[in-house]
């Protein structure tokens, strides 16, 4: 314990090092992660551990995880991924560490983890202090690490732990964790795979059928010739950068005014672009604006439909409340959308709810 209280300033640089190390780890292999954990294991904790293990120690350097850290993978198979980066950039103990997914009977529940005790590489430069201790890394993904919370928290570790009367729910549990992994990974593979689809139909211009969702109203605004040329367009009308942002937000927008394909909204962008090109003109030329968001072409799209549909006042009013959310801003909205642009009612028209 006195070992332990010296180093410990030691561990709390070796902490930073490590975990320094751990972010440039996935930044730079792009793995998508929940988050990285870590801890110096406390005095009380480490005095427990002695007292349930001491024959094991001789000495501080023999425990492998006064500090630890767990990298949490939103995706189990990327768990491999990690494993092989953490051997690049780390000296692994072979010894010590452990694939846990290898080891658990299949007939039995726990914590799904790769644990390596690793120290940090002879070759970089850092202190001889650190060089000399080793520490835990721990790598799950999100499903395991839930257990893992589960099983430390609440005390539920190995069978003798568990009371008999609910051993039966535990199994039934990690067997729904792991069926939960792996679809999490199906859906993932699902979404590239619709997503690569769409994005080549909507390079060769053969997109209308495709409904619009977050995925297919992104490819199209993204990549559609037609709206690209649109946004450069606007960019020059504007003399301004276009920024390229999500256009989630106008799915609900688009979905009031009955465009549910990539042909509607091809549609719309045809029936519609000259008018929203004199809107723009109008409302954003003269801010000298310098960044304009690519979503604006869908703002002035949508309200150029309003005005060539002949939507009266009550429905224009619903529709900007999709996104205002107050009554009274959206009714000014309406009101100065009908006033301006009144010249593009036909004369006589009798405004009636559009279906």
């Amino acid at each position: 314990m006195e070992e332990y209280r010296e180093a410990l300033p030691d561990f709390e640089r070796l902490e930073a090092e490590v975990v320094k190390i751990l972010q440039g780890i996935v930044d730079k292999s792009k793995i998508l992660i929940y988050g990285i954990n870590h801890r110096i294991k406390e005095e009380k904790s480490l005095a427990g551990k002695l007292e349930r293990k001491g024959d094991k120690y001789s000495s501080l350097s023999d425990i492998t995880d006064i500090f630890g850290a767990r990298v949490i993978c939103y995706f189990s198979d990327e768990v491999d991924k990690l494993a092989a980066q953490i051997e690049k950039h780390f000296k692994v103990d072979w010894n010590e560490s452990i694939d846990k997914r290898k080891y658990l009977d299949v007939n039995s529940f726990g914590y799904l983890s790769v644990h390596y005790i690793c120290s940090l590489k002879d070759g970089g430069k850092y202190p001889p202090e650190l060089k000399n201790k080793r520490f835990e890394v721990q790598m799950c993904s999100l499903m395991q690490h839930i257990w893992a919370v589960m099983e430390h928290d609440l005390g539920y570790k190995t069978k003798f732990g568990v009371p008999s009367a609910v051993r039966r729910d535990f199994f039934r549990l990690a067997g729904l964790l792991e069926i939960a992994d792996e679809h999490f990974v199906h859906i993932r593979d699902s979404v590239a795979a619709y997503t690569k689809d769409v994005h080549k139909r909507i390079i060769e211009d053969s997109a209308n059928d495709i409904p619009i969702d977050s995925v297919s109203l992104e490819e199209y605004m993204n990549y559609s010739k037609s709206m690209q040329s649109f946004l450069q367009t606007i960019a020059n009308l504007c003399e301004a950068e276009i920024s390229k942002e999500s256009p989630e937000t106008y799915l609900e927008q688009l979905d009031w005014l009955k465009k549910r394909t990539i042909g509607d909204l091809q549609q719309m962008l045809n029936n519609n672009a000259s008018l929203a090109l004199q809107m723009i003109e109008k409302i954003l030329v003269v801010t000298n604006i310098d960044i304009l968001s690519s979503t604006v072409a869908l703002r002035f799209l949508c309200h150029a439909e309003l005005v060539q549909k002949h939507y009266n006042k009550e429905l224009i009013v619903d529709f900007f409340m999709l996104s205002t959310n107050n009554k009274d801003r959206a009714e000014r909205y309406a009101d100065k959308l009908i006033n301006e642009y009144a010249s593009n009612y036909e004369k006589n028209f009798e405004i009636t709810k559009y279906s």
